[in-house]
């Protein structure tokens, strides 16, 4: 009685990973895909934590798996023995099979981790998965904003500070989240690039700001925009869109 609850315990927590395995995996899929490491997190847990995570479970299945071959050690080495028509023989006995069995397993794992560390080689130049995308320079007189200055906020900003999702409640399609400064200093200080913190933030030069580097724009976005800041900042509305859309702002 007492090794059917433990085949039982053994299954039961083997299960309950396996789904762990599952529930992780689905993580690091699709709410966490690569790439995104340094700009999402998951519950206060970054992509790279949450691998962590699937490690341990992986490590843990694995480790069960083992403990329930060993509680049915007996029976394989006798369903083994039958298959390769020895079962009349008496020499081997299921201790020196299951020792002989985990230093070859054992083995192959030590292989394989040398194959792995011993394989891993620095890459000179790494490949990014897409290009970044182009934007176009535009002179000082010519920057208008939603042709020139919204496309950029559109593309590096709009998922972290959009309709669906507002990093600390900040909304890159809402005027008045630049210009309202009733509770902090207005982002954009219209014909004053150099006092705009907006310009701080794209440069990632904002003191005491979390995550820099995921704000940073390229030089050429942020001359677009502090150009556009030096004209007087005007966000027009916006012009009409094909039939059926909806206008960026009123959701």
């Amino acid at each position: 009685m007492k090794r059917i609850l433990d085949n039982l315990h053994v299954d039961l927590i083997a299960a309950a990973l396996m789904v762990a395995m599952v529930a992780t995996g689905y993580i690091l899929r699709f709410p966490l895909p690569p790439g995104t490491n340094k700009s999402l997190s998951l519950w206060g847990l970054t992509r790279h934590q949450w691998g962590t995570i699937h490690f341990w479970i992986s490590l843990g299945l694995l480790a069960l798996v083992a403990v329930h071959v060993c509680l049915h050690w007996q029976w394989i080495v006798v369903s083994v023995k039958r298959r390769l028509g020895r079962t009349a023989s008496p020499s081997a006995s299921p201790v020196r099979s299951g020792l002989m069995t985990v230093l070859a397993l054992s083995a192959v794992l030590a292989l394989f981790g040398w194959a792995t560390q011993s394989g891993v080689k620095m890459i000179a130049e790494p490949v990014p998965d897409e290009p970044p995308p182009q934007t176009p320079k535009a002179e000082h007189n010519e920057v208008t904003f939603w042709s020139d200055v919204y496309p950029i906020f559109e593309r590096s900003c709009l998922p972290c500070h959009g309709p669906h999702r507002q990093v600390s409640g900040f909304r890159v399609d809402r005027r008045e989240d630049y210009f309202d400064s009733t509770s902090r200093v207005a982002l954009v200080q219209p014909g004053n690039s150099n006092g705009s913190p907006l310009i701080s933030i794209l440069s990632g030069k904002q003191a005491g700001m979390a995550r820099a580097d995921v704000h940073r724009l390229t030089e050429d976005q942020i001359a677009i925009v502090a150009a556009w800041i030096d004209a007087g900042a005007e966000w027009p509305d916006r012009p009409e869109k094909q039939p059926g859309t909806k206008p960026i702002g009123t959701e």
